[in-house]
């Protein structure tokens, strides 16, 4: 899980950066962060087939999904 967490910390940042670069967007950081949380539910949910929770579930709890998929 704390890979993931890395990469999709790194990927928002990214897309982030690139945005205010390319498209002249103003970066915000409470955006980014619930971008990355986002990311970071999506990818654990494909990535360990969890059908019982939603993105949003997973999201609201990341301290209890590390548990679940340990």
């Amino acid at each position: 899980m704390w890979e993931c967490c890395f990469y999709a910390t790194l990927w928002s940042i990214l897309i982030t950066r690139n945005d205010a670069i390319f498209n002249n967007k103003v970066a915000d950081r409470n955006q980014v962060v619930e971008l990355t949380k986002t990311r970071v539910a999506l990818w654990i949910k494909a990535r360990f087939d969890i059908k019982v929770y939603t993105v949003e579930d997973i999201k609201r709890n990341l301290d209890g999904a590390r548990r679940l998929i340990i």
